[in-house]
């Protein structure tokens, strides 16, 4: 167990930075920051923020994909920290994460499984909505469920790829009509890859919120 008073563990931030850089999905609102009175002509410093919950790294709650499901208000606290670990799944152009990714990997029922695709690289450029980019294969989120996973993320921009999408987006109804929750555009997974840490991702406290952006780390 990390004893977080002692000083002796390491922090790897997660989360994409969110601002002009920021690209969103290319249907969704993009991300906007101004300021609403700013120094020195005001007395302090106040800005604004317009954007779409699923900017940058995010969190997708079950209500994302289920009519009826939980947004991040109604799921339990519980659900978006805990033990994790972190996949090795190198993926190219049309390639999903599939169930030989992870099989014989050390997951334990209770895990917050992340999976390191290199995706992420592309995060805040064009090429990060590439037509192709990795998700999840039908029989990869079947084995994952079926192992009791308390909520899956990687960094790629979605847990369907764009022909999953055309079939109706298994993987995101699989996953979230489970109650599992999915964190998606994820950074810096190569520096947790292999090791076992504990992964908090806490959504902000949005009312009918299908989705929150996240401040997600690891602590090893």
């Amino acid at each position: 167990m990390i004893n977080l008073f002692s000083g002796d563990f390491e922090v790897v931030d997660l989360s994409s930075v969110l601002g002009v850089n920021t690209f969103c999905y290319p249907t969704d609102p993009q991300f906007k920051k101004s300021w609403h009175i700013q120094m020195p002509d005001s007395v302090a410093n106040v800005s604004v923020i317009e954007t779409g919950l699923h900017a940058g790294t995010h969190v997708d709650a079950p209500l994302h994909f289920i009519e009826e499901g939980m947004d991040v208000c109604q799921m339990p606290i519980s659900s978006f920290f805990g033990p994790a670990v972190a996949v090795d799944a190198p993926k190219k152009l049309g390639e999903d994460i599939v169930p030989a990714d992870f099989e014989g990997q050390d997951i334990r029922k209770g895990d917050i499984v992340l999976f390191h695709t290199g995706w992420g690289t592309r995060i805040n450029t064009d090429r990060f909505y590439e037509n192709g980019w990795p998700g999840f294969s039908s029989e990869a989120i079947d084995l994952l469920l079926g192992m009791g996973v308390k909520a899956i993320g990687f960094d790629s921009p979605a847990a369907d790829n764009c022909s999953a999408e055309e079939n109706g987006f298994p993987a995101h109804k699989k996953t979230l009509g489970a109650n599992v929750p999915i964190y998606e555009s994820l950074i810096n997974l190569d520096k947790v890859v292999g090791r076992r840490f504990v992964f908090i991702g806490l959504p902000l406290r949005i009312e009918e919120g299908e989705a929150s952006l996240v401040r997600a780390i690891a602590i090893l």
